[in-house]
């Protein structure tokens, strides 16, 4: 039997302005849109109470950032935030393993895509954060409600993608890698998979998205203590809008990071390297 391995070779040495602008673009992007946004908000056009200026928000988010002050708990933002990440990587995980293993057995299998492909078509549409109510009565208020809302709201694009990416190899490959000698689990591995990966991180960004909206949307229902989305239903209760727009700055930031360190990272070490895309310039 022939070996079909692949040699691959060593990622190209970039220099110091391409490893860094994927930060400081959106830097600056987004400090662009603060200073317009302390323009309007100071400009007496609006009402400052109701959209209070970005330099206020930041210093109220400095405050809750830092040790508390009378009854308010010592590094409150933070501790919102770190219960927010632990619910979202929860839920995700669990959707992106088994989600994906069922995309990619639709992807494999025409009578798995046949099943699947109906149940999947008639729960897409519904928005996720309808279900948390089901969700409270099942499980009750808290995490496990949250977990159930993230996981339903993230598996469709996973779902999705990996079966598109596998059901997109093209069959050349396949009958090429089957004459070269290669068993079905080689053929698999080294041809369906790597085609794929694109498809599969597509996907997975996608899904962490909607996962990330889901996790906000059930904690305004279903969180008791903390999380982000209990800050901002809290301090909506209470008209505290610079503490309203702490919260979306932290929810903004939080996933442009999640986004654009963890997942630039994965699409360079599989499909960049393995060259299945490349950067286009029109």
């Amino acid at each position: 039997m022939s070996d079909l391995s692949v040699t691959i070779e060593p990622l190209p040495r970039r220099s110091l302005w391409q490893q860094t602008r994927q930060y400081i673009i959106p830097v600056f992007s987004l400090l662009g849109f603060a200073l317009i946004w302390e323009i309007v908000s100071r400009s007496g056009a609006v009402d400052d109470t109701l959209l209070p200026p970005p330099s206020r928000v930041f210093a109220t988010l400095y405050k809750l950032a830092g040790p508390g002050e009378g009854g308010r708990p010592d590094y409150l933002v933070i501790k919102h935030t770190l219960n927010t990440l632990g619910l979202l990587i929860g839920g995700y995980l669990i959707s992106a393993v088994l989600c994906t293993v069922i995309g990619v057995l639709m992807g494999i299998n025409k009578r798995v895509y046949e099943w699947f492909n109906p149940i999947v078509a008639f729960f897409m549409p519904i928005p996720s954060f309808t279900l948390v109510f089901v969700f409270i009565l099942w499980v009750g208020l808290g995490a496990k409600t949250v977990i159930l809302t993230v996981v339903v709201g993230s598996c469709f694009p996973i779902l999705y993608s990996a079966a598109a990416g596998v059901r997109s190899g093209e069959q050349k490959m396949i009958w090429a890698a089957q004459i070269a000698g290669c068993s079905r689990t080689q053929v698999f591995f080294k041809v369906l998979l790597p085609g794929a990966m694109g498809y599969i991180i597509t996907g997975q960004k996608l899904a962490l998205g909607r996962a990330w909206r889901a996790v906000i949307g059930a904690e305004m229902f279903a969180s008791t203590d903390f999380g982000l989305g209990f800050m901002l239903q809290d301090a909506s209760s209470f008209l505290d809008t610079e503490s309203m727009f702490a919260a979306i700055i932290t929810i903004g930031i939080t996933g442009l990071i999640m986004e654009n360190v963890f997942f630039h990272y994965l699409e360079r070490v599989t499909v960049e390297r393995w060259g299945m895309v490349s950067a286009k310039h029109i």
